[in-house]
């Protein structure tokens, strides 16, 4: 893929990735078991997530996110995501994501974004994450949120277990698998009085916690009363395709 434009759907239903929370445990301790178990310390990325949202935070309440994403003080990517929820699919949450990665020069990953934004776009090349920044803000869109994160990367096979320090939230843990299922992953590790499994996405919880945001709850609610209530005029055609039952 590259720096070319992907589009990806997930279904939320699908186990190749879950989110792990700690009981009766310490970070250390895990980590231990983790080594005992076979996985290995891959990297350590300092890494810094900047959202954009107009200030009635208007892709938040959308269940939607606009994001710049450095690595080691470093421009790594662009992206835009949005939840849609599709009731006749057997899978009924999706996760469309548009990233383009650093350099910044593939003009129509920009164009697809910014039109579903419906941000005037005259085709600008961006040099660096700063110069973005600052046409978001002139777009009425702000870097708000802030989150920081160290991560340490542990793989084993095609199975990565991630931690990250998270500024403002803690210790988050994520187990992603490209084959193997990480629930049956996770239950080698750890007994099931040590984990618990978080669905509440970490920009949610910084945005609780330094934000006092909580509508994101209430709002995933109004899917099941109203499927459609957060898709926009210019995502008809698009949810029109993704709502076809598979």
């Amino acid at each position: 893929m590259g720096q070319s434009l992907f589009i990806r759907l997930k279904h939320m239903a699908q186990e190749n990735e879950i989110k792990i929370v700690l009981k009766k445990i310490s970070v250390e301790k895990f980590i231990k078991t983790l080594k005992t178990k076979g996985f290995k310390f891959s990297k350590e990325i300092h890494q810094t997530d900047i959202y954009f949202d107009t200030k009635d935070w208007f892709l938040y309440e959308n269940i939607a996110a606009l994001r710049l994403r450095l690595v080691n003080d470093n421009d790594n990517s662009f992206s835009f995501k949005k939840v849609f929820y599709t009731p006749l699919n057997k899978n009924k949450f999706y996760v469309e994501e548009i990233e383009t990665k650093f350099p910044f020069t593939r003009i129509s990953d920009f164009k697809n974004i910014f039109e579903r934004l419906q941000i005037e776009y005259n085709s600008r090349k961006f040099r660096s994450g700063q110069e973005l920044v600052e046409f978001m803000r002139t777009n009425n869109y702000y870097d708000d949120q802030i989150m920081s994160k160290v991560r340490q990367v542990f793989v084993m096979n095609d199975n990565e277990m991630v931690i990250d320090n998270v500024d403002k939230v803690g210790t988050i843990i994520e187990l992603e698998c490209k084959n193997d299922d990480p629930l049956v992953i996770i239950k080698t590790i750890l007994n099931d009085d040590e984990w618990e499994r978080s669905v509440e996405g970490t920009s949610y919880m910084w945005l609780k916690n330094v934000k006092g945001l909580t509508s994101h709850i209430s709002n995933f609610k109004k899917f099941e009363k109203s499927p459609r209530w957060n898709v926009w005029r210019n995502e008809e055609e698009y949810y029109k395709e993704i709502s076809n039952p598979n």
